[in-house]
Parts: structure tokens; C-alpha cells; sequence
């Protein structure tokens, strides 16, 4: 009878904390001493269309990027360390050559981007507290970009909801771009990202995302450099190991007589992120 007593009494504690787990919604499993390494490729076009003709401009970056977990505290909110472990770009402007930065080749970068990017890669960049939905807590420091950036821009793409979604149910994060000089001088704009959850079964969570602004400037060449940051696209999340497996997105914008009759900006980028190593 004790036997029994104690079977059902197991039965039941396996029930209850498989039924908390169900109801809890997805999280990072920040492990501190973890590393996350992450393949970036990411190639963005401008065309700026006026009277004096049409110019393109092309920026194509590879990364490979690299987050360590340094400490977790009693929250679960993690404090992470990014930097680069290397880089590849190649920058075309409307008129003139290419220019090339390669850090596995400094010899064949060009001289003055050499210069300027090599001071990027294998050294800490930002260091930031994330909490178990994707959510930045606080940007303790960040080398490269304002601190705004991470807010304009989650780290991690997606912000997880409370509690685990089902197929095609929505949820949202309202937050505020800055933008930061060169692109302004510290101008804030009312944004949403829209999440759907795409598809989820025991193993992966796969969220849609669509980026809007609610307050668009009244001038449309001032929304030029607001167009970067309205991506939309799909991640995926594996929920066994509480980490973003990959990440594509695509930015699409263009802007009609910006600049006078005729005239017409477009925006266009693709952007794909892949977890190559993590432990």
C-alpha cells in the first residue's frame, strides 16, 4: 500500500511541475560561463533617386559574434558580455571603388578602413544585463554605437512572451528609437514591434515580427534614417536549451518625393543570423 501511496504521490509532484513548466512562458536559460557564438551576414542598398540622377550605395558586413554569460543573479537576468571575434566589409559608395575591411586579412583591407575597424574585433564592445525574455535591463557599457542602440534593436531580435503562446497568438513590445548622431541628435520616436507565434511544439518556438512607427516626423527626408530600424522577419528559439537558434529579417522602405517631384528613397536589407557554437 506504501508502495502505491508513494507511485501516486510521485505521479502527481511529475505532474505538477510538468504542468508549471507548460504554463510558464519561454525563457533564456542563462548559464553563467556559457558562450554563444553567432554567424551574422547582413547586406543593406541604398537608392537615392533626385533630379541629378539615381546613386547606389551597398554596405555588406559578415560576423561572427561571440556573447558570454559573465553572472546570473537571482532574477535569472544575465549580465553579458559581447564582442567580435571577426569581421567582413565591404563598402560600395555611389561613386568610386569598394572598400574592403577583412580581419583574418589586414594586409588586403583598405588602408583607412583598416584603420578604423580593426579596434573592433577581439575585444569587449558592450556589456549589457538581459533578463529571461530578451529584454535589456541595462547597458552597463557599449563601445560601439550609442547605448540606445540595444533598445532600437533587441540583442537577441525577439522579446519572449509571459507565458507560452500558441499558433498564431500575438503579443507586442512599445518602445521609443533614439536617434543618435550622426543619424540625430538624440530624436525619440514612438515604435511597436508586433510578435506572432508562427509555430511551437516541444523543441522550438518560431516568432514573426513586423517593426512600425506610431509617429512618423511631419518632413519625410526626416524619416531617412528611421527606415533601418522597421525590420520585419521570423527567429527561432529552441526551447530545450532556452537559446535563439537563428534569426532572418528583411527591411523594405521607400520614401516618394523626399527630396521634390519624382524624387524617391529606398531602403532595402537582409539580414540573417545563425548560432554556430554554444555551450
Amino acid at each position: 500500500m506504501r508502495r502505491l501511496f508513494r507511485a501516486a504521490l510521485l505521479a502527481a509532484l511529475l505532474l505538477a511541475v510538468v504542468g508549471t513548466a507548460t504554463a510558464q512562458g519561454p525563457a533564456w536559460g542563462w548559464k553563467a560561463g556559457q558562450v554563444l557564438t553567432y554567424q551574422v551576414d547582413h547586406l543593406s542598398v541604398v537608392t537615392n533617386t533626385t533630379k541629378n540622377g539615381e546613386a547606389v550605395s551597398k554596405n555588406h558586413l559578415k560576423l561572427v559574434k561571440r556573447w558570454q554569460v559573465v553572472a546570473v543573479d537571482q532574477a535569472g537576468v544575465a549580465t553579458l558580455q559581447m564582442s567580435l571575434a571577426s569581421m567582413w566589409m565591404q563598402s560600395t559608395p555611389p561613386r568610386g571603388e569598394a572598400i574592403l575591411f577583412d580581419s583574418t586579412n589586414p594586409a588586403g583591407s583598405t588602408p583607412q578602413l583598416r584603420e578604423q575597424m580593426a579596434r573592433y574585433v577581439g575585444q569587449p564592445l558592450a556589456v549589457l544585463r538581459v533578463d529571461r525574455s530578451g529584454k535589456v535591463v541595462e547597458v552597463k557599457e557599449s563601445k560601439f554605437g550609442a547605448a540606445s542602440r540595444f533598445e532600437n534593436e533587441l540583442p537577441f531580435h525577439v522579446l519572449l512572451p509571459a507565458q507560452m503562446p500558441t499558433a498564431n497568438q500575438g503579443w507586442q513590445r512599445d518602445y521609443q528609437i533614439t536617434l543618435e548622431p550622426p543619424q540625430g541628435t538624440g530624436e525619440k520616436f514612438a515604435a511597436v514591434q508586433n510578435y506572432t507565434c508562427k509555430a511551437v511544439n516541444n523543441a522550438a518556438l518560431v516568432v514573426t515580427f513586423k517593426t512600425e512607427l506610431k509617429d512618423a516626423p511631419p518632413a519625410k527626408a526626416d524619416s531617412i534614417p528611421l527606415l533601418q530600424f522597421l525590420p520585419e522577419g521570423e527567429a527561432t528559439f529552441d526551447l530545450a536549451t532556452g537559446r535563439l537558434k537563428s534569426a532572418v529579417h528583411t527591411t523594405l522602405r521607400e520614401l516618394k518625393d523626399h527630396a521634390g517631384p519624382e524624387s524617391r528613397y529606398k531602403f532595402e536589407s537582409t539580414y540573417r543570423e545563425e548560432l554556430v557554437e554554444g555551450k
